[in-house]
């Protein structure tokens, strides 16, 4: 398994939410809250999707029902190849609603 380079800002939710996604070609904050391993409210889940997607690791459509799927940065910051702390820190979740 590679070593991820993660960031200082990321948290352990945002890494089963990533994990996720690598499985699924696409989830929802309210599918997420049931996936065993990603303990938080679909509310937890739906602001660190905000985060994340701010940071370029996932990709949201909010406006067909919050689609949320893995960017080709987050594959790469899965596989070890991306160092998420040289990109630019994302907002905080409550700046982005």
């Amino acid at each position: 398994m590679p070593v991820r380079l993660t960031a200082r800002w990321q948290q352990t939710l945002d890494d089963r939410i990533i994990e996720h996604l690598d499985d699924e070609s696409w989830s929802t904050p309210g599918y997420m809250e049931m996936v065993p391993g990603i303990d938080a409210t679909k509310a937890q889940i739906r602001d660190r999707c905000r985060v994340l997607a701010d940071a370029g690791l996932v990709a949201l459509q909010q406006e067909e029902g919050w689609y949320v799927e893995l960017t080709t940065l987050g594959e790469l910051y899965l596989e070890g190849e991306a160092d998420i702390d040289l990109y630019p820190r994302p907002r905080h979740p409550t700046v982005l609603e």
